[in-house]
């Protein structure tokens, strides 16, 4: 299976017939390069399910740069759609949702999934489409199809970066991990980094995610006596956990969790678990770094605030991966105004021209600014809201990484310090 996914090979793929009630409006995609009609963009994510504010990320990436591409008026004469689609999590409903999905909305690229992309974006690539995944699995590091991209970073790095911050300021760090492969694949190189620097886990644990109690798993923790907890877990398990160790220790160590801990789902059922104070004294994250201020990230908060479908629009101003799908589209729109052609086939070669530093080139940080240079004859290099987009030989963009505290106004974390890439690839 590793090797499979390795080689990221395409299986024969069995489009369903029947057609999935989605989100948007408009057309199917023309796919060509004619002026008129509307163009879609699948969005498959978790919609539903412990999973869910994966897809609510997702819609408000792509509604944000879809509304960013048509106020410019759009791409060849088209203007683009968001049409969502639900894995809800689970590997059957993902392979159902990525047949429909190509099936019925015949999208000319796609957005998503994270940890679902294992199934969907076969799928997806199979049928010559680009695939702008957010999944961190490292199988992905090395794979080869053409019609692959990943923006936010490897769950490898994700882990270097963990261990790298627990090595160099806690004495006696402990990682407390749930068992599903989303949080698993951070585990090896934390433990790898944490060597590296010579430092050990003072505890190491898994748990099942789900559970009623904890109570066993906590009490080799503490016995420990860690003054840190790396972690990650989903929303459910990561309130009882927390909760269960402040009864039964009586305090909490610092929390270091991973990207999964910014989200607000994720904020929201461990502020009810161990209360606003703690929560803002005591957790922290290490996340894909994103610029807070630039000329690019100002493009996306203009458009983001304007969205009335996406509930609380202002909570995603600084989330990596929601950041991660508006430049997905803008590089699209771009590659496909490059390549004088709306058909995946064809674009898809200038995805990683228009991002691509090269002599002479112009960069440029929205699509409008692209687009006039591109009409004037210009090579471009696109800078996007989450930083230069440089993808290397795998397809993966890297990523420098930040060390996160809450922020009670913004009802988010805020980056404090900067690990920058070359640490974590030095």
């Amino acid at each position: 299976m590793q090797a499979l996914l390795r080689r990221f090979t395409l299986a024969p793929v069995m489009m369903a017939a029947s057609a999935l009630a989605v989100a948007g409006c408009g057309s199917s995609s023309t796919g060509g390069s004619g002026s008129g009609g509307t163009l879609n963009i699948g969005v498959i994510y978790p919609f539903t399910g412990s999973n869910a504010d994966q897809g609510a990320i997702g819609m408000a990436g792509c509604l944000t740069g879809v509304s960013a591409v048509n106020g410019a008026g759009g791409v060849l004469g088209h203007k683009f759609v968001c049409k969502q689609f639900d894995t809800k999590g689970d590997p059957a409903d993902a392979t159902s949702a990525a047949n429909q999905m190509m099936a019925s909305a015949t999208p000319v690229m796609v957005i998503g999934a994270s940890d679902d992309a294992v199934t969907t974006a076969p799928i997806v690539t199979a049928a010559s489409v680009p695939n702008f995944a957010t999944i961190g699995d490292p199988h992905f590091d090395h794979q080869t199809n053409q019609y692959f991209y990943r923006i936010t970073p490897s769950d490898a790095l994700q882990g270097v970066a963990l261990g790298y911050w627990a090595a160099t300021h806690y004495s006696r760090p402990a990682a407390v991990f749930t068992s599903d492969l989303g949080a698993q694949t951070s585990v090896p190189p934390l433990r790898t980094e944490m060597a590296k620097l010579g430092h050990k886990l003072a505890g190491d644990v898994t748990l099942a995610p789900g559970a009623s109690s904890y109570r066993t798993e906590i009490a080799k923790i503490i016995a420990a006596n860690p003054d840190a907890l790396v972690m990650e877990m989903d929303p459910q398990s990561a309130a009882t956990f927390l909760s269960e160790y402040q009864q039964l220790a009586g305090h909490l160590p610092i929390i270091l969790g991973t990207q999964r801990t910014s989200n607000s789902d994720w904020i929201q059922a461990v502020l009810g678990a161990i209360g606003p104070a703690n929560f803002s004294k005591y957790v922290k994250a290490i996340t894909p770094y994103v610029p807070p201020s630039s000329p690019s990230h100002d493009v996306y908060s203009h458009w983001l605030l304007k969205q009335t479908g996406v509930r609380d629009p202002s909570q995603y101003e600084g989330h990596p991966y929601a950041i991660a799908d508006f430049d997905a589209i803008n590089v699209t729109a771009l590659a496909m105004v490059e390549a004088h052609s709306t058909s995946p086939t064809a674009y898809n070669k200038f995805i990683t021209k228009v991002t691509a530093a090269s002599p002479g080139a112009v960069r440029v940080t929205s699509y409008a600014e692209g687009l006039r240079q591109l009409k004037a004859g210009k090579t471009i290099q696109y800078i996007g809201a989450g930083g230069t987009l440089a993808f290397n030989q795998y397809h993966s963009a890297e990523r420098a990484f930040s060390f996160d505290n809450y922020d009670p106004a913004s009802k988010s974390m805020s980056p404090v310090s900067v690990i920058p890439g070359s640490v974590l690839n030095g």
